[in-house]
This record gives C-alpha cells, sequence and structure tokens, in this order.
C-alpha cells in the first residue's frame, strides 16, 4: 500500500501549504495509477478502490483549486469523473448481489427454488456488467484515458501558487464543509436528501484527512463521526436501489420470492434510515471542536506571520 511517506516529493520552492497540497495530490495519483493499472481484469475489491482513487482525487482537485492551476485541474477532472462512472455499474452489480444474499437466508423464508432464481439472476447481472465493462475498456477512448490516468502518476501536480501557507490550506479545508453544514442543519430524512449529505460528507471527509495529522487526536474523532455516517447513508441508499431492482425483476424471482425479498428490504431500510439520521446528527458536534481547534492555529499563525 502506498503511505503518505512514500508519496512526498519535497520541493525546497514551495511554501508549507503548497507542500501540502502537493503530497495530497501526488499520494492520490499514485493509488489511482495502480488501480488503473488493474482495470483491464477487476476484482471486486479493484472496482471499489479504483473508485474511490479517483473520486478521492477529484474531490482534492475541488478543494484545493484556488492553489492550482484551472485548466489543468478542470481537465484532469472531467477525465476523473468518466474514469470513476467506467466501473460504476459493476460496482453497483456487486452491492446489489452481497446485499441480497445476505438477507435473503434460509432462516427468513425464502424457498431454496427461490434462492437459485435470485442468485443466478444477480449472477446474470454482475456477468453482463463486467462484460460490458471488457467492451467499455477495449474501445480506443478508454484505453487511452486508462493509459493517460495512469502516466500522471509521474506528473508533479499543477500549481498556481507556491506560496501558501499552511492557514490558506487550512482556510480552504474549512470553506469544503459550508455544503455539508447547511445540510446537516436541514436534518434531512428523505432518501434523496439524506445521498446529497452523504456526498458532501464525502468531500469534507477528503479534505480533512489532507490536514488530519495537524489536531490528530480531534481530526480522528471527526474521522470516525464522517465514515459512520457515510457508511449508513450508503448502506440506507443500496437498500433502497435493492428494493427497486427486486420489484423490477419479479417475473424472474417469482411473485412470493419478490414479496419476501421487499419485505425484508422495507425492514432493513427502516432501521437504516433512522441509525443514517442519528449518526448524522453527530457530525456536526465534533466538527465544532475541530474548528475550534484549527481556528486557535490559524488565529496564532495570523498574528505571528514569522
Amino acid at each position: 500500500m502506498t503511505t503518505r511517506r512514500q508519496a512526498r516529493t519535497s520541493d525546497p520552492q514551495l511554501a508549507a501549504g503548497s507542500q501540502r497540497v502537493a503530497d495530497a495530490i501526488r499520494l492520490q495519483q499514485v493509488n489511482l495509477a495502480s488501480a488503473a493499472g488493474r482495470s483491464a481484469d477487476p476484482s471486486v475489491e479493484d472496482v471499489h478502490q479504483g473508485r474511490v482513487a479517483a473520486r478521492r482525487l477529484r474531490s482534492l482537485l475541488k478543494t484545493f483549486g484556488p492553489l492550482l492551476d484551472a485548466r489543468w485541474t478542470r481537465l484532469y477532472r472531467i477525465d476523473l469523473r468518466s474514469f470513476a462512472r467506467t466501473f460504476a455499474a459493476v460496482r453497483e452489480a456487486d452491492v446489489l448481489s452481497e446485499l441480497l444474499l445476505g438477507l435473503a437466508r434460509p432462516d427468513e423464508g425464502l424457498q431454496a427454488a427461490e434462492r437459485q432464481r435470485l442468485t443466478a439472476a444477480l449472477e446474470d447481472r454482475r456477468t453482463e456488467a463486467r462484460s460490458s465493462l471488457r467492451r467499455h475498456l477495449g474501445e480506443p477512448g478508454s484505453h487511452a484515458l486508462v493509459k493517460a490516468l495512469a502516466a500522471r502518476a509521474n506528473d508533479p501536480p499543477k500549481l498556481a501558487r507556491t506560496d501558501a501557507a499552511m492557514v490558506d490550506v487550512l482556510t480552504l479545508v474549512e470553506r469544503s464543509w459550508r455544503k455539508a453544514i447547511r445540510l446537516l442543519e436541514k436534518h434531512p430524512e428523505a432518501a434523496a436528501e439524506l445521498h446529497e449529505l452523504r456526498l458532501a460528507l464525502k468531500h469534507c471527509r477528503y479534505a480533512l484527512e489532507a490536514v488530519a495529522d495537524i489536531e490528530p487526536k480531534v481530526a480522528a474523532r471527526l474521522l470516525r463521526r464522517l465514515r459512520t455516517a457515510q457508511d449508513r447513508i450508503g448502506a440506507h441508499r443500496d437498500t433502497v436501489a435493492a428494493t427497486h431492482w427486486v420489484l423490477l425483476n419479479e417475473r424472474t424471482l417469482g411473485r412470493m420470492a419478490m414479496r419476501r425479498l421487499t419485505a425484508l428490504l422495507e425492514a432493513h431500510e427502516t432501521k437504516l434510515r433512522e441509525d443514517a439520521i442519528e449518526r448524522s446528527a453527530k457530525v456536526l458536534q465534533a466538527y465544532e471542536r475541530w474548528i475550534a481547534a484549527i481556528r486557535r492555529l490559524t488565529k496564532a499563525a495570523r498574528s505571528d506571520p514569522a
């Protein structure tokens, strides 16, 4: 596994803040290159890691955009979005299969024949998703995109500012929380609202990870709450999507199997929704502690520029 230490490329011409941003981007470039190199025949984990690396890098480019070359950032983010979308169907098929087979245990009322039909339908979906991925990656445009992203691991980030101090970086990290705070204060409960919150919290987490070592204890608490909230909201969204798939595949699964599965999913969705709402509410308290600690540091830095 690539570590932050391995990814650092110290440049004496860069101020501390600019160096921090360059290190964070460089680390994700290396991770993405590793994932891109395995994209021809990816495992379940490869697909997941590839999408995470692309989303994480794209998010960092957005957070620290004011310190980066605008054109380079814009084009890079477009390529990263295309790469992440390439694996979307495969990842969704894997998650759907894991969720439904985990719920459809023999002790939950599903007959053996019904479970066999479910397993076959899910495997067909996974097979088709992977076949489609292989076809797509075989196209010249996709092949060139993957090759280019892998090659960029050797290119340093294009900085528009080399004189950024850590206070500048921390200010941008704080700014990345604006949308998430606005959504959290509304106490979202609907599926669409929770999904929007999850995306905002991911962006916050990726930004926070780049500076977490500045206040490690406070940051660790906030990161734990962010991950937990994201996981619960993500699981809730996966359950809603699984219910939709089951309803669409009633003919294949059989009416009784469809009814049993939707009942299991509805009960599961209710628990996850309640847990997601509860976990999300706890993020704000941890954020307030983080921001108080960081503002003390930034205030001290501004009063003592030396």
